[in-house]
């Protein structure tokens, strides 16, 4: 009977395993197979007014580095104080930690509203790039702050503790010995709050996009098109839309989203090879 079960257990996480590769697999794969045939130069290049994704593209690419660029320093700042240096039976840090653990929860339409009233509205921002980089860095610092913190749990605290033996402050033991360490499970995280956010509609929905624009954003101050939002208005608020196009667009979207997670990913490989323990 006990066999029977075992074999049964593992006969049931085998088919889900199957089923979760097989829709990882054939999604991309339906979405690259439909809509490569429309991709060319021009998509790529000419503007929207043209049939091109040019002002699209570099929209998304902006949007995911700028949210990076502001949520990866705060969120892995975050998570070294929360591991190296707040006591953990402070009430403070119970509630941060609860904190963090809701705003991972709150849906992105919720996150969306919230950027429109306050960093829209009443900071004065308006729709602009600045607006969606502080509403996409929300969604984002959850990911970032546990990832991190599980990355730097990880490491030894001997670590620590040879390092302080020579002499070392605390801030030096965690900068030259737990954080070059921990690098590739930082980046990590990074690469699942790239993930989290390519192809967010709703957030940026109210603060940071426009149906058509030509050229680029002068300034961070001015609204930006993304990939997302262009395939959202494609076939949501278009009566007569192609298909092909649309495939087109969702074929781009996740070409610039596997260019970014390749670069994280061998930004973390290099670090791995450098650093062994």
């Amino acid at each position: 009977m006990r066999k029977l079960k075992e074999y049964l257990m593992i006969t049931l996480v085998s088919v889900q395993g199957l089923l979760v590769i097989s829709v990882a697999v054939l999604l991309p794969a339906m979405i690259f197979w439909i809509g490569s045939p429309s991709l060319s130069l021009k998509l790529f290049t000419s503007s929207v007014f043209e049939g091109g994704l040019f002002e699209c593209i570099m929209g998304t690419i902006w949007m995911l580095l700028g949210t990076i660029a502001i949520s990866g320093p705060i969120g892995v700042l975050a998570a070294i104080y929360l591991v190296e240096y707040a006591p953990r039976s402070s009430k403070i840090v119970r509630v941060v930690d609860q904190s963090i653990n809701n705003l991972a929860g709150v849906p992105s339409i919720v996150i969306g509203l919230f950027g429109y009233t306050f960093f829209s509205y009443h900071l004065k921002l308006g729709i602009s790039l600045l607006s969606g980089w502080l509403t996409l860095s929300l969604m984002t610092l959850p990911i970032i702050i546990r990832g991190s913190e599980e990355a730097l749990r990880m490491i030894p605290y001997s670590f620590r503790e040879a390092a302080i033996g020579l002499g070392a402050t605390k801030w030096e033991a965690v900068r030259d010995n737990v954080l070059p360490v921990a690098a590739p499970g930082i980046a990590t995280s990074i690469i699942l709050a790239v993930a989290r956010i390519a192809g967010e509609v709703a957030a940026i929905l109210f603060t940071a996009c426009v149906l058509t624009m030509r050229g680029l954003p002068d300034s961070i101050l001015e609204p930006v098109m993304t990939l997302s939002y262009y395939l959202f208005v494609m076939l949501v608020t278009s009566p007569k839309f192609s298909i092909s196009k649309a495939f087109a667009t969702a074929t781009v979207l996740l070409l610039v989203v596997i260019f970014l997670v390749v670069v994280a990913t061998a930004i973390r490989t290099y670090y791995r090879r450098i650093w062994k323990w």
